[in-house]
């Protein structure tokens, strides 16, 4: 089969190698395995940073980077579920982080073997390209908006709100009764009141995003600021703008990976009387699961959510794909096409 591989570590153009003879996995018959002929796969945004740093394993085969996907079952063992087991069903599915980063086991592959416990199948009314980018963002934005506790009546700020998983945040919150301030660049205006913000603030039209939104917010404050993009100045003021008993929950890495985690440790750990920010602050690794994939679907096929679609490449174009990702100006997801639909 035709996959994806980095057998070294570096940026996309450099360690990227497109096999054609990659050894397609097979299915023990009695085992609750299932194979999925893949249609598309999602890149992450933090894809780029794994295929820098994520170790080559001594004696490991070569990593195949990312992790969720969409396709139908080509085979199954006779521990899946009955529904996962027919031939040609429609199923979205990831793989754990554990075994991507142990074993390198990855999305960009025409045929991927995963657990049963980690594959859905898809209703009729969602198509394969939508299914192919709806996991990630889905837990995620789930995982957010109960770490919050999102509820009626609550204000929310949604800090990059044109985001894979800001988009859905903004439809979930809105779905909860909460009053929603979507942040983005101002082309993206449209799109995000298309989503059912309350208000929108364009941060490139200020030089300041928090000294802005407290000056327009302090009197009316947030009870949640739920941050996509990961601006550690936004939770550094958020006192001007976010209630005492409300958290900044942000799962983004927008300046850089060790930049966050420094960021995580400080904010975390660094005690009020010392000067640490009298808010709390909330981040959390966001693997994919199976509850959080299932419910995602179910808002999808009730038209309560809907995902985002930046792009759509051909297997062949990933370095191209990649690029893509790394302006930061993707609005949804951007996709690969792996196979026929």
């Amino acid at each position: 089969m035709r996959a994806w591989l980095r057998p070294t570590r570096g940026p996309a153009a450099i360690a990227l190698k497109l096999s054609t003879t990659q050894p397609t996995p097979t299915v023990a018959p009695d085992s609750a395995d299932v194979l999925v002929r893949v249609s598309y796969s999602a890149l992450q945004f933090s894809g780029e940073w794994a295929l820098q740093n994520l170790p080559a394993l001594p004696g490991a085969p070569p990593r195949i980077p990312e992790l969720e996907f969409s396709g139908v079952v080509a085979a199954a063992g006779s521990r899946a579920p009955p529904e996962l087991r027919e031939v040609g069903a429609r199923v979205v599915a990831a793989h754990a982080i554990p075994s991507w980063i142990l074993f390198g086991y990855g999305a960009l592959a025409e045929y991927v073997k995963v657990p049963a416990g980690q594959a859905v199948r898809l209703p009729d009314s969602i198509d394969l390209t939508t299914a192919g980018g709806m996991v990630g963002c889905g837990s995620t934005a789930l995982k957010m908006v109960r770490a919050a506790a999102v509820g009626q009546g609550d204000r929310i700020l949604v800090n990059g709100a044109s985001s894979s998983v800001g988009s859905v945040l903004v439809q979930i919150c809105k779905m909860k009764g909460a009053t929603v301030v979507g942040t983005a660049s101002g082309r993206n205006e449209e799109l995000v009141r298309g989503l059912g913000v309350d208000e929108f603030v364009d941060y490139t039209a200020h030089s300041s995003l928090p000294e802005y939104l407290k000056a327009k917010y302090s009197k009316e404050q947030f009870d949640s600021i739920l941050d996509c993009a990961g601006i550690q100045s936004l939770y550094s003021n958020s006192p001007g703008y976010l209630k005492p008993s409300g958290p900044v929950v942000n799962v983004g890495v927008f300046e850089g990976v060790w930049t966050t985690a420094r960021n995580w440790f400080t904010n975390t750990w660094w005690p009020k009387w010392l000067g640490g920010v009298p808010r709390r602050y909330i981040m959390f690794s966001t693997p994919p699961s199976k509850d959080s994939a299932t419910y995602t679907a179910r808002l999808v096929e009730e038209g309560k959510v809907r995902i985002l679609i930046d792009s759509v490449w051909d297997m062949e174009d990933l370095v191209k794909a990649y690029a893509r990702i790394a302006t930061k100006r993707a609005r949804g997801k951007v996709i690969i096409k792996i196979g026929k639909d």
